[in-house]
């Protein structure tokens, strides 16, 4: 297969997650930061990018919910081990444990030859974990350029915000991971009868 621009924007974005994460884990936030908002760039424009070039592929339909995946479960691997006081562990795991779960299924959907299509509430969902992990970033990036580290705490006003966000995220994440899996069951159920 011959690699397009928007294939090749979406593998960049799958390699970026793995460098965002070393950047976190060396103290490098401000880069981790811009880093992130390329890729969260990229995402944007392969997708339409394909459409108007009428290049969709199969490779791009796999590879890109794949990429956004990887991007944010590996920036709230860098939060959780970083510690950074407005990102439980439990909600790092509610997200990467949907994230599989749905990874499973699509792989699965796509392999039968059933396909596998992206509901709206996943696309919500894509945009809000990109929004919340950029603004982690942003917030932290502007506390290294200040000096200082989030407090332990988390008290702020930003570490509050940031908080509720995280809440809202996790919720979009697991409805929209329910919502496939209560599609799922239906369609089966309608081949079955």
């Amino acid at each position: 297969m011959a690699m397009n621009l928007p294939n090749g924007l979406t593998v960049a974005r799958l390699f970026l997650g793995p460098v965002i994460l070393a950047c976190l884990l060396a103290g490098q936030i401000a880069v981790a930061f811009y880093l992130f908002v390329a890729a969260m760039i990229t995402d944007l424009y392969d997708g339409y990018l394909a459409r108007r070039s009428h290049s969709v592929t199969e490779f791009g339909k796999l590879m890109d919910p794949l990429a956004d995946k990887v991007l944010v479960s590996l920036a709230l691997v860098g939060f959780v081990l970083l510690r950074v006081p407005f990102v439980g562990i439990w909600m790092a795991a509610a997200i990467i444990g949907r994230e599989l779960l749905i990874l499973g299924w699509r792989t699965g959907a796509v392999k039968s030859g059933d396909g596998f299509v992206t509901s709206r509430m996943a696309k919500w969902k894509t945009a809000a974990q990109m929004a919340w992990v950029a603004l982690i970033l942003l917030y932290l990036t502007l506390h290294a350029y200040a000096g200082n580290a989030p407090s332990d705490s988390g008290g702020d006003a930003g570490s509050v915000v940031l908080w509720i966000l995280g809440l809202g995220t996790v919720v979009i994440t697991l409805a929209s991971g329910a919502e496939y899996i209560l599609n799922g069951r239906q369609r089966a159920g309608e081949v079955a009868s």
